[in-house]
């Protein structure tokens, strides 16, 4: 399953066998102490924040989908709030990369918007937990809020995991692919969250982002 980069207006949006009660085990204040900056970032910036593959875990490599970046036309924006014809994302970018041994893959998505308020509200609009045979996903917060859930296999998709993370005015969103090849999938998926929630923040923040994942 690959996203298009424009698929929906307010931004795109399985079975896991990694456990999440495993997942949460350390790291679950992260949300207390960590900053909500008002910067909105463009197209350069999402490049930026998005991981090198020397920031990924050991043995992983490029994925199918190369790191790419966009920024919305300025006509396509919504002004109002009204998304029915507009995108209220301004600004994409994405990559993919796939985990040693055969074991699945990550898609990153990151999505700018003009406010917290409105990415918060895409955050929300991102959560599928509750579509028919999706469950939500029992995971520590990161960045400033996430969600998470699982899908099950479907007619043309693999079961995947996904976790949406809100860092300032900027999104997320993390997918494990075939996650059901590997048992660690909610492990590994937390840590590269944790990791691209650092490196957004460095962004927004003006710093060179350095971080890498566990």
């Amino acid at each position: 399953m690959v996203l298009m980069v424009l698929g929906g207006s307010a931004g795109c949006g399985g079975e896991g066998t990694g456990a999440p009660e495993a997942a949460s085990s350390k790291g679950a204040t992260q949300q207390e102490t960590f900053p909500d900056p008002d910067v909105r970032l463009d197209a350069e910036g999402l490049r930026k924040a998005l991981p090198e593959l020397r920031s990924m875990p050991t043995g992983w490599r490029t994925g199918v989908v190369p790191t790419s970046a966009r920024d919305v036309p300025q006509d396509k924006r919504c002004a109002d709030g009204n998304s029915s014809d507009c995108y209220l994302m301004w600004s994409t970018a994405v990559v993919q990369y796939k985990a040693p041994g055969d074991t699945g893959s990550v898609y990153i998505q990151l999505s700018a918007y003009p406010d917290r308020r409105t990415a918060g509200a895409a955050l929300k609009g991102r959560n599928k937990a509750d579509a028919p045979g999706n469950r939500a996903v029992s995971m520590p917060t990161v960045g400033n809020e996430s969600v998470a859930f699982a899908e099950p296999r479907a007619a043309h998709a693999t079961p995947s995991l996904t976790m949406t993370v809100r860092v300032g005015t900027a999104l997320a969103e993390l997918i494990y692919q075939d996650e059901e090849r590997q048992p660690d999938s909610a492990k590994i998926l937390l840590s590269l969250a944790r990791m691209q929630a650092k490196r957004l923040l460095d962004v927004e923040q003006g710093r060179t982002p350095k971080a890498m994942a566990d």
